[in-house]
């Protein structure tokens, strides 16, 4: 999936990530597809929580909040060291995967909760995007 991102204020991450001077050591398209997929799990996550916070049974979801909160900052400072271009594939390994985890465990918590709140549902959907795409980056990592 090749695609062209666009942060609100114009810049195109697709040709700053490609010209970035540092090696190349991953498949492009699986990175820029990653760290979107990061800052859109960031958000959404947040939202969530905020959202829960408001919930009447807010006690029934502190749990939710918790794992939110977690994946969102997981996937932030993930999301940070990526689009350094580290060059200890190691590193990137094991935050790459820590977001899977990540992801994994708030999608799963999220779902619980998806029959009576429309913002976990989207939350679980939004995570389980991320975890594919971060699932793609480490397969296409070298």
């Amino acid at each position: 999936m090749t695609t062209t991102a666009t942060d609100p204020t114009g810049a195109d991450r697709t040709t700053v990530l490609r010209s970035h001077p540092g090696e190349h050591d991953v498949d492009l398209p699986a990175l820029v597809a990653a760290v979107e997929a990061l800052g859109e799990c960031v958000a959404t996550c947040r939202a969530c929580a905020d959202a829960c916070l408001d919930e009447e049974m807010v006690a029934d979801l502190v749990a939710c909040v918790r794992s939110d909160l977690t994946c969102a900052d997981v996937c932030a400072a993930t999301a940070a060291v990526l689009v350094r271009r580290p060059t200890d594939p190691g590193l990137v390994r094991s935050l790459v995967e820590a977001c899977i985890a990540a992801c994994g465990a708030c999608a799963a918590e999220c779902e619980r909760h998806a029959g009576m709140h429309e913002h976990c549902r989207a939350c679980a959907e939004t995570c389980r995007r991320c975890e594919r795409a971060c699932r793609d980056l480490l397969a296409a990592l070298r």
